[in-house]
C-alpha cells in the first residue's frame, strides 16, 4: 500500500508514508531469532534470515503482533506462551525469543 501511495504522490498529502513507522501487518520482516525457556536456549527455536509475513499466522499466537512497529536493525524480546496443544516439551510454557530485524519488505 505504501508503494502505491508513493507512486500516486499521496504520502505528503496523507502523511501516511513515514519510513520510521516500522513494520506493519502485511509486511515481511526478515529476522534472526533464538528462543529461550528459563534462560536456556531450546532446540529448534533458532533461525537466521527467516522471512515472516506479519499477520499471516505463521508463528505461534502473539509472536507476529509483537513485531509490528519494529524497524530494521532493532532487537526485541518477544514473550509468548506456547499453546497447550504444542510439542510436550514446550506446551503451555512461557518463553522469550530474542529477535533481530534484519530487513523489512513493505507490501
Amino acid at each position: 500500500m505504501k508503494k502505491l501511495m508513493i507512486a500516486l504522490g499521496l504520502c505528503g498529502v496523507l502523511g501516511a508514508c513515514d519510513s520510521n513507522a516500522g513494520a506493519q501487518n502485511g509486511d515481511t520482516v526478515v529476522i534472526n531469532f533464538a528462543g529461550y525457556l528459563d534462560g536456556v536456549q531450546f532446540p529448534g527455536g533458532t533461525a537466521e534470515g527467516f522471512p515472516l509475513k506479519l499477520g499471516s499466522g505463521q508463528f505461534v499466537p502473539g509472536f507476529e503482533e509483537q513485531l509490528v512497529g519494529a524497524v530494521k536493525g532493532e532487537e526485541r524480546d518477544v514473550n509468548i506462551t506456547f499453546p497447550t496443544e504444542y510439542v510436550p516439551e514446550l506446551a503451555g510454557k512461557d518463553v522469550v525469543f530474542k529477535v533481530t530485524v534484519v530487513d523489512i519488505i513493505e507490501e
